[in-house]
């Protein structure tokens, strides 16, 4: 019973504070894409995790996030849940431009806003989409913004610790000279696995690693290689810690 009251009170208060705050994005976005991403971001962030009472907890790392006055960098994390893009805002504090598949541009609302203020790649596209994909992407972040990325390009439903990771990210990085920024999540998958309706009051833990820096020469695999070890050290990192 108490299960049914508490799923109850979530979807009820998701839906509708997704609903409206989505709603007010689209407005806001034909003004300011800022403000709209501070919406996507930080306050979608309190109304996925705050109905849930899940507490994100950031253990380290947050002396690496450089200040966006700079220049623009890429955020990179690995991917177990739907509670991943709004623990990565809420760890941050940042607003992001993040990269999401096309086919979640389709969703009314939801996707009318993806498609407003966020980046879609359709994963399937021609070479010439992939290249405007690139411009777009490194006009951003020459203006500043932040780019995050799952680069495992799907959630993780493995007993892996972190998949293979694709190259877009990296491709990016070369190309803008951008740093990137490795970002590790624990325990989001268990609070909301695929396939559950609602997720579970818990504990999420983040940890972010020094940048990497990109030089012009730098070897695209070698690079992907690099990232790699380094996200899967600061989840390993994560999981040692006591409860």
């Amino acid at each position: 019973m108490l299960r049914f009251f508490y799923a109850l009170w979530y979807l009820t208060i998701f839906t509708v504070l997704t609903i409206v705050s989505g709603l007010v994005c689209l407005v806001v976005s034909l003004f300011s894409k800022k403000i709209a991403r501070f919406i996507t971001g930080q306050v979608w962030a309190y109304i996925v995790l705050w109905p849930a009472f899940i507490k994100v907890e950031l253990v380290s790392g947050r002396e690496y996030l450089p200040d966006p006055k700079t220049g623009g960098f890429i955020v990179f994390a690995n991917h177990r849940s739907l509670l991943d893009i709004p623990t990565v805002a809420k760890a941050t504090g940042r607003d992001f431009s993040w990269v999401a598949k096309a086919a979640l541009g389709k969703i009314p609302i939801f996707g009318w806003v993806l498609r407003r203020t966020h980046m879609l790649v359709d994963r399937g596209g021609s070479a010439d989409a992939a290249k405007q994909m690139l411009h777009e992407a490194s006009l951003r972040l020459e203006n500043g913004e932040i780019m995050a990325i799952f680069p495992e390009g799907t959630r993780n439903k493995t007993g892996e610790p972190i998949l293979p990771f694709k190259k877009g990210a990296f491709i990016l990085a070369k190309h803008t000279g951008a740093p990137l920024i490795p970002l590790a999540i624990l325990n989001s998958g268990n609070l909301w696995p695929s396939g559950a309706y609602v997720p579970k009051p818990g504990l999420i833990r983040v940890a972010i690693g020094e940048p990497l820096k990109v030089e012009a020469g730098t070897n695209l695999v070698a690079l992907a290689a690099k990232a790699h070890e380094a996200m899967k050290d600061l989840y390993l990192k994560l999981e040692n810690l006591p409860n």
